[in-house]
């Protein structure tokens, strides 16, 4: 079980998870993951008295068919392409037996060390080689495969790498480059160029024969080596057919005539065809060219049978247009940004799709004077967080400077009567007497296919009734409480209705709390006869936003701090009708 991995690997530490095998199994393990863990044990140590005389495909297949794990495999959903890869992964441990010879450890660190280096090795095809169809693999990808019938074609191709100039050096420590003489300009080696070179070119060389190696031992019943070369040009033997003809010592091949030669080496039997370039003597002579006066019309076409064009093609349909693209889909929404968008859609779109940053929300650093209007607001609702709200005492302000740096003292005396103002209130003792009130409740429910998500500054609900409170740190100097709430706060307090009345509860009063008066209190209440209206008047809003209509609506508490302002839209300047230039500017 899950639980029982974690224990043992907690009783492991940092050791190899068999150690709870050897030293003892953790006391709290239930006993059916003991009688697994005894089953498995058993199963390992038999595969380890066996594991001499297999070998290492043998070993691989064991240990999958022993632990039922080549099962386990195929009930899953891609069970025959996770099967095709253990099966690969044998008969690599094959290929790997070969080359080293059987030694399990030195099989795992190849794995491993192939892994660190980046090695990654292609997935397994999931339909079997033996299937009835033709496949197209690089050598990389056919490494670890088998097939009945294996073709390497153009092997009469070879790579070559031309000689680099650059700085040579190989693993031992020796390296070598080549500089230009200053008098002649030609380039001339330096230290053990020539032999570093050399080196490389015995490296490439030895991979390029464990490739063919590798190409040429995935046939089961036949192989097929395909190339054309030139005998006499010594570059050539280091082709593939090359390589093959030399190692076979065809010396036969020199007397062969057209038909296929059988060689017998080492008692294999290789069928060996020569196909060699002869030059074509029957072609006809080109046609001779009439010759024509210099002001006699050339023919376009010769001859009596000619096929006629075609008439021409019907004309396709037009395609239809294809629709544009939303110029916003919305899928989120914070009621914040609803907010943002029925004070001004322009700026919603400025900061909100386009992700501009409004010029009033930056970071307070060491040397900076002042916060912006933001920070202090977020300031006072992080200390309101830490309000008790049974006691309702206020806490030390002095928290600010941690949090802002370049907070200054008018600003903090500022934001700690925000705070007083609501804990000295009749509101906060109400509050208090709400059992099971809680600060910052996190929300989120769908309408009309967008999700709209945010926190409520205090939650209140005892099933039946609840109550949602907001703080507010706007100047009153905009109009009274009763006036903001209507014209700024109108969706947002819709929102907080919903969620409570959708959350189950029969009536919710939304309250706001404007701090910089004790008693600037607007309270409102909904019940279920409410949701219909207000479920409408969100989904319009969402509809107004769909619509993509992103128009600015200016004015000087709108215009605070927009990140478009004197950059693509004039703000308050549009709101003067004598002067049409500058709206047509903007």
């Amino acid at each position: 079980s899950n639980d029982a991995l974690v224990l043992m690997r907690s009783a492991a530490t940092r050791r190899p998870l068999f150690q709870p095998f050897e030293r003892g199994l953790p006391a709290d393990l239930s006993e059916r993951d003991r009688h697994l863990c005894r089953a498995f044990l058993q199963r390992y140590e038999r595969l380890a008295q066996a594991v001499h005389g297999l070998s290492l495909e043998q070993l691989c297949e064991r240990i999958v068919a022993d632990h039922g794990y080549d099962l386990a495999v195929l009930a899953r959903w891609d069970g025959r392409r996770r099967y095709a890869n253990l099966r690969k992964l044998a008969r690599l441990a094959r290929s790997y037996e070969e080359l080293r010879g059987r030694d399990v450890e030195g099989f795992v660190r190849f794995v491993r060390e192939q892994e660190a280096v980046g090695a990654r090795e292609l997935e397994a095809v999931a339909e079997e080689e033996g299937g009835d169809a033709v496949r197209l693999l690089t050598i990389h990808a056919a490494k670890g495969l088998e097939f009945k019938v294996v073709i390497v074609a153009d092997a009469g191709r070879d790579r070559t790498t031309s000689s680099p100039d650059e700085i040579l050096c190989l693993p031992d420590g020796r390296f070598g480059f080549r500089v230009a003489d200053p008098a002649t300009g030609s380039r001339r080696p330096a230290f053990e160029y020539e032999r570093v070179r050399e080196a490389e070119r015995e490296a490439e060389r030895a991979e390029r024969l464990r490739l063919y190696y590798v190409a040429m031992t995935r046939a089961i019943d036949r192989l097929i080596v395909s190339g054309a070369i030139d005998p006499s040009r010594a570059a050539e033997a280091g082709t593939p057919i090359g390589w093959v003809l030399s190692r076979l010592d065809a010396r036969e091949l020199d007397a062969a005539g057209d038909g296929p030669l059988e060689l017998v080496r080492d008692g294999t039997r290789l069928l060996v065809r020569v196909d060699r370039h002869r030059p074509d003597v029957d072609l006809a002579p080109p046609p001779a060219v009439p010759t024509l006066a210099d002001d006699a019309q050339l023919e376009l076409f010769v001859g009596e049978d000619l096929t006629p064009i075609p008439p021409p093609a019907p004309k396709l349909p037009d395609l239809s247009p294809i629709p544009a693209p939303p110029l916003h889909a919305v899928r989120r929404l914070s009621y914040s940004a609803l907010a943002l968008f029925e004070r001004c859609s322009y700026r919603y779109y400025a900061e909100r799709v386009a992700g501009m940053r409004p010029d009033d929300a930056h970071a307070s650093a060491d040397g900076q004077d002042g916060l912006a209007a933001t920070e202090i607001g977020d300031a006072v609702h992080r200390l309101l967080e830490l309000v008790d709200l049974a006691t309702h005492e206020p806490p030390a302000v002095e928290v600010v400077r941690d949090w802002y740096p370049a907070v200054g003292d008018e600003e903090l005396e500022r934001i700690g009567r925000f705070v007083a103002s609501y804990c000295d209130s009749d509101l906060a003792r109400r509050v208090a007497a709400l059992r099971g009130a809680s600060p910052e409740r996190p929300f989120a429910f769908e309408h009309d296919g967008v999700l709209l998500h945010g926190r409520l500054d205090v939650y209140w609900s005892d099933g039946e009734t609840a109550l949602v409170l907001d703080y507010k740190t706007n100047s009153l100097a905009e109009g009274t409480p009763e006036e903001i709430v209507e014209e700024d706060y109108r969706l947002q307090r819709a929102v907080y209705a919903l969620v409570c009345l959708r959350a189950g509860a029969r009536e919710v009063e939304v309250v706001y709390h404007f701090l910089e008066r004790g008693d600037a209190v607007v309270s409102t209440s909904f019940g279920r006869e409410d949701v219909p209206r207000l479920e409408a008047e969100l989904a319009a809003a969402i509809e107004r936003i769909r619509e993509g209509d992103f128009r600015p609506t200016p004015s000087e508490f709108t215009c605070a701090g927009c990140p478009a302002l004197d950059r693509v839209c004039a703000g308050p300047r549009l709101l003067v009708a004598e002067e049409p230039a500058v709206y047509a500017e903007a």
